[in-house]
């Protein structure tokens, strides 16, 4: 996905300037490819680099037993450092310490441990990246259990990153950490990171991107879109993500050739595109934007969500703000203004709507057809 250099360009200098990095990124816009990529562009400039998905993870515990085992695995520099983390977790248990480093945790408390562990990679190498996909899901599921223990957990990693500069972090995840952050009143430690928002494809970037898909022979059917043909995809797809130019870019299947014997497909061509793709038979398509709000909200509030959403589908150009707390407020009195901005603030980070002048709008006109189709009420 060569379109997204200049992206990881400007991450890098972040890193190279000595910046840790939160990523805004909504659904479906690369961010876990981007953040492989940026791994590729810093392993030839001596950057020690770790990544580590934590979905799924529910404790701080399991997010440094994964960490343990990535670092056991890092390469060349491993030794050096697994005998300074093994020397320090000696000095903490007053022990000679051996074995996997995964057996010193709850044999030591787990501040310490990470501590140790993050402390013994900036003492032996000037540029490690800690990549962690998902966090907000981790910080979620830490809530759940106690909030006071996942405001520990993030303001640890704001001292780790304060007192180990040689160690720099990467944090992203399919819900805004800053969303989650707010909501706990948990802000102040991410005050650190430089943030970094991550939008999907301009028009030039999805015309190369398909043009890419094309010539490359990743699509059924091969055609060539001219500027009427593309206009017209990018207005009926709307939001421009390079999951969705993927699942179109395969279906369209041009029934005429021009007098040079070129696939050059026409609005109808491209319409038809979009309502196989809307078909029952491609729903599981979609079914990931339903699951992230049904597993990541708590009620009332995905049942808030989900009542926005409805309002927000109805016309192409969407809603006012005054029109959404109105008439969602039919049914959810106690909705405040400030509730329903939070919750708006959600949706657009989680890549469901944008504020375009007065009013929100689904980003996705595929999605908000969808939505239409098979979720409003």
């Amino acid at each position: 996905m060569a379109h997204r250099d200049n992206e990881v360009s400007e991450i890098v200098r972040l890193l190279e300037s000595g910046k840790s990095i939160q990523m805004l990124a909504p659904r479906r816009v690369g961010k876990t490819w981007l953040m492989r990529d940026v791994e590729r562009q810093l392993a030839p400039h001596g950057w020690l680099t770790i990544f580590c998905d934590v979905e799924g993870m529910g404790s701080e515990d399991e997010f440094l037993r994964d960490l343990c085992r990535k670092i056991e695995d890092a390469g060349t520099v491993k030794l050096r450092v697994l005998e300074q983390i093994k020397h320090r977790l000696g000095q903490l248990m007053s022990a000679t310490f051996e074995g996997n480093l995964a057996n010193a945790i709850g044999r030591v408390d787990v501040k310490q441990f990470s501590d140790a562990l993050v402390g013994s990679l900036h003492d032996n190498h000037p540029k490690v990246l800690i990549l962690v996909d998902e966090i907000s899901l981790l910080v979620s599921a830490l809530i759940a259990k106690s909030p006071e223990s996942a405001k520990a957990f993030l303001y640890h990693l704001r001292k780790l990153n304060q007192s180990y500069p040689n160690v720099r972090w990467l944090l992203t995840g399919s819900i805004g950490l800053d969303v989650v952050a707010r909501r706990w009143e948990l802000g102040g430690a991410l005050l650190d990171l430089a943030i970094f928002p991550l939008e999907p494809f301009s028009a030039k970037e999805a015309r190369a991107y398909i043009d890419a898909l094309c010539a490359e022979r990743r699509v059924r059917w091969h055609f060539v879109l001219d500027d009427p043909s593309f206009d017209h995809l990018a207005e009926q797809l709307g939001w421009l993500s390079p999951y969705y130019l993927d699942m179109i870019a395969d279906r369209i299947n041009v029934q005429t050739q021009d007098a040079g014997g070129v696939a050059v497909p026409t609005k109808a061509d491209i319409d038809r595109a979009f309502e196989e793709l809307l078909g029952p038979s491609y729903r599981n398509y979609f079914a990931a934007w339903e699951e992230h709000l049904n597993k990541n909200f708590p009620k009332p509030e995905s049942e808030l969500l989900y009542a926005i959403l409805d309002c927000c589908c109805v016309r192409p150009d969407g809603e006012t703000e005054a029109t959404i707390l109105a008439s969602v407020g039919r049914n959810y009195p106690s909705l405040s203004r400030r509730n329903l901005m939070n919750l708006l603030s959600a949706l657009v980070h989680d890549g469901f709507v944008a504020e375009v002048g007065d009013r929100w709008r689904f980003r996705s006109g595929l999605l908000r057809r969808y939505w239409m189709k098979y979720i409003c009420t």
